[in-house]
């Protein structure tokens, strides 16, 4: 009944922005689609891409205010993200039910994670760095390679435009004994664009656990800085370069792990960085070519009462060439290779502390007449597991104008991470298994997208098949990892978002059903079985009012029941001048108690105001 009330106001929602005439819906002229390179590397409009694709603007960033990245994203179509606590607690995202390491994070074009975990460290990405996030939806491993198994969130940091110098700053505080403040510069030439922005980020946060460590507050800081450049040496020739880096402290709460006794104090000091540099050119009028090289790295480390207790670093290096080809005005073919190496350093010593991957694609896209095909694929070789082929078929009919229907069909794999591999026995287990197969899926999807003069609604259903499973098997301390399990997600997820009249709307739905299907009643780990995310504004002249609701529904951490539950975030705005402008949140107004992750508290009802300068 609750899913069937989701996707009933969800539903309602979306039909509004095709059933309001034209005229009633805004009086602006009909927006451009946005452009997006996530899907295939290569730009395209939204409604010509064969996937499903949200696009998160820096505008809607500025009007909603988040101060965490999930805050932005929880309850998007087919996203989820579970946290052991608030504010730069370890934070799992989920796209269409798979897990947090089958989705890669890709910052300005370069991958972002830890080699050990095998996931990213989604909470310590700063969100007031962000121009704008792409999130794909179903498997992209035929263009990425692995980790690409649910999907792609490709962030994307400030950029700067042509034109005079434009500086832009801001500084707020609230609950929680919240503090924040940042600073940027932008601009350019027709040549040449930059962008500089630093940022800070601290409070004191809650309690996150009951009963665990200590009973004091677990604060958070993040001190970040992302910068942007582009030079055009001649109509042939760009160079560019980018870099994000962010570092701080985040406190938890822990017992000792063998006395059971509380610690007074636990905290990790963290660092986390991508850069990419390279040129595009221009060889002939058909032929745009692209070299780049990228570095990452995630370091970690973890003190209990003060003292140093261990540390794990991670860096990958990164080397690509591409190659897109107008083969003729209906068809375009894009061709490329990376090589990526995976190092850690560690006061754990792990059997191996380094791989490397080979990577070879292709993607030909063929226009005919209404019908637009996809065809990709891709071999990987990789020193830890071998070979691996990848591939995906995408269908798209344009049924009219306004409406376009899409299908595809694509296979993906996910790589074991070094801890399940190479982590050597201790407390927790056995230690890892070097005998480990790559997870590999098989999905299917099927939508439908109409665009309007004012809005948009997007349908897609889904499947996913997911083989070798890998999962910790057996008792604390002699567990180990082993391809023991399969798994079936399926789903529906509706998206809309436009004008009717002066205000602006903007929705998701996601249902999912998922388990082992050969264990009826099955299901898999925190993955909510319906979610909502609604947003509303509007602006009267200098004033703008808005609202975020979310609903998600019940799900399990282990054998503990996690409740649905609802929350509403409040907004509002004021421009004082042409530069000027002032910004309050409540963030969960109804002060709703709610989990994500068992026994992990999240903050009641909160509240911020900041001022801000420029754009």
């Amino acid at each position: 009944m609750q899913s069937r009330s989701l996707l009933a106001a969800g539903t309602a929602a979306s039909l509004a922005f095709v059933a309001a005439p034209d005229a009633a819906r805004s009086e602006s002229a009909e927006a451009l689609p946005p452009v997006v390179v996530t899907p295939t590397r290569v730009s395209q409009t939204v409604d010509e891409t064969l996937s499903s694709v949200t696009v998160i603007e820096r505008e809607a960033i500025e009007r909603q205010q988040p101060k965490e990245l999930q805050d932005l994203l929880q309850g998007r179509a087919g996203v989820s993200l579970n946290s052991n606590g608030a504010f730069g607690k370890t934070t799992s995202l989920s796209l269409r039910g798979t897990d947090s390491g089958h989705t890669l994070l890709l910052v300005d074009g370069m991958r972002l994670g830890s080699a050990t975990a095998g996931q990213p460290a989604w909470q310590f990405l700063p969100p007031q760095q962000i121009e704008r996030v792409e999130v794909v939806r179903g498997p992209r491993s035929s263009i990425y390679g692995a980790d690409a198994l649910g999907g792609v969130v490709q962030v994307f940091t400030r950029r700067g435009e042509p034109g005079e110098p434009r500086v832009n700053a801001f500084v707020g505080g609230g609950s929680l004994g919240t503090y924040e403040a940042g600073a940027g510069v932008s601009g350019g030439s027709e040549s040449t664009r930059y962008s500089l922005s630093g940022g800070y980020f601290e409070t004191d946060g809650i309690n996150v656990r009951d009963g665990v460590g200590d009973s004091a507050d677990d604060g958070y800081d993040n001190t970040s800085v992302t910068g942007r450049v582009s030079h055009r040496l001649s109509p042939q020739v760009e160079l560019f370069a980018s870099g994000l880096y962010a570092e701080g402290e985040t406190e938890f709460d822990a017992n000792e792990l063998m006395s059971g006794a509380p610690y007074d104090s636990a905290h990790q000091d963290y660092a986390q960085a991508a850069g990419r540099t390279g040129a595009r050119i221009r060889v002939t009028d058909a032929w745009l070519a692209e070299l780049a090289y990228g570095h990452s790295r995630d370091e970690q480390e973890t003190y209990y009462e003060g003292s140093f207790d261990d540390r794990t670093d991670t860096a990958r290096d990164y080397l690509s060439w591409r190659n897109d080809l107008a083969l003729a005005p209906w068809a375009t073919l894009s061709v490329g290779t990376d090589w990526r190496e995976a190092r850690i350093s560690s006061t754990t010593d792990y059997a191996e502390t380094s791989r490397d991957n080979w990577g070879v694609y292709q993607l030909l896209t063929l226009e005919l007449a209404r019908h637009r095909v996809e065809v990709s694929s891709r071999y990987d070789d990789n020193e830890a597991y071998g070979g691996h082929t990848t591939g995906q078929l995408a269908w798209g009919y344009a049924l009219t104008e306004r409406w376009q229907a899409r299908a595809s069909y694509g296979t993906a794999f996910q790589a074991p991470s070094f801890n399940a591999l190479y982590r050597p026995p201790g407390i927790f287990s056995a230690g890892g298994n070097p005998d480990l197969e790559p997870e590999e899926s098989q999905s299917y999807e099927a939508g439908v997208r109409y665009t309007g003069p004012a809005g948009y609604v997007d349908v897609a259903a889904f499947r996913t098949d997911i083989d070798n499973l890998i999962e910790w098997v057996g008792p604390r301390g002699s567990s180990r990892p082993q391809n023991v399990e399969e798994a079936r997600i399926t789903g529906v997820e509706l998206e809309s978002g436009g004008a009717v009249g002066p205000w602006q709307l903007k929705g998701a739905v996601t249902l999912m059903d998922h388990g082992n299907p050969d264990e009826p009643g099955s299901r898999l780990d925190r993955r909510p079985n319906a979610s909502l995310r609604l947003d509303i504004d509007r602006r009267w002249q200098d004033l703008e009012l808005g609202a975020t609701a979310l609903a998600r529904g019940r799900s399990f951490d282990g054998e503990e029941r996690l409740a649905g539950y609802g929350l509403l975030n409040l907004r509002a705005g004021y421009h004082l001048g042409p530069r000027w402008s002032v910004r309050a949140t409540v963030d969960n107004a109804l002060d709703k108690e709610y989990r994500t992750a068992a026994g992990y508290n999240q903050p009641g009802r909160t509240a911020y105001l900041s001022i801000h300068y420029g754009r």
